[in-house]
């Protein structure tokens, strides 16, 4: 006798490799248009979202603070180390990509504190064993895809 148990696949899984495509851009521009509230004490967060042919889920969200400029610089280290941590491989499936995103009540052009954060989980993540991942910034205006600047 079988030790499974035999279900059956949800519809619209595994996801084609067009759905991912479009996953990758349309999930931060989604996170960035949903509401903030007027008396939000937390407006900034950094969202750990995994996606891959068994699904999209969110893996974490870490609120940081209600400023859009550099914060506590010890406590923003803490919590880029941290979701540096959280974007390793999955133990199950190979494929799947990590949205490491930073969703704040301001345009999606990129800030100076913006891109501090982008490095310090770069170098965060330079010193673990990671998915694949990439790093948006999303506002209510949509989001846009950092890039690490080319090395020589």
């Amino acid at each position: 006798m079988d030790d499974y148990i035999e279900t059956d696949i949800p519809p619209g899984l595994p996801l084609t490799a067009a759905e991912l495509a479009l996953a990758h851009f349309d999930v931060p521009r989604e996170l960035g248009t949903l509401p903030f509230g007027s008396d939000d004490k937390i407006t900034r967060s950094l969202w750990v979202v995994f996606i891959g042919e068994w699904g999209i889920w969110t893996h974490a969200v870490l609120p940081l603070d209600s400023r859009l400029d550099m914060g506590d610089p010890d406590s923003i280290a803490r919590e880029c180390d941290l979701v540096a941590s959280l974007i390793r491989p999955s133990a199950c499936h190979d494929d799947e990509e990590a949205l490491v995103i930073l969703r704040r009540p301001a345009p999606a052009e990129p800030s100076p504190a913006d891109e501090h954060i982008f490095r310090l989980i770069r170098e965060a993540a330079a010193t673990r064993q990671t998915a694949p991942w990439s790093f948006f910034i999303a506002g209510p205006d949509g989001a846009r895809e950092l890039h690490a600047p080319a090395t020589r």
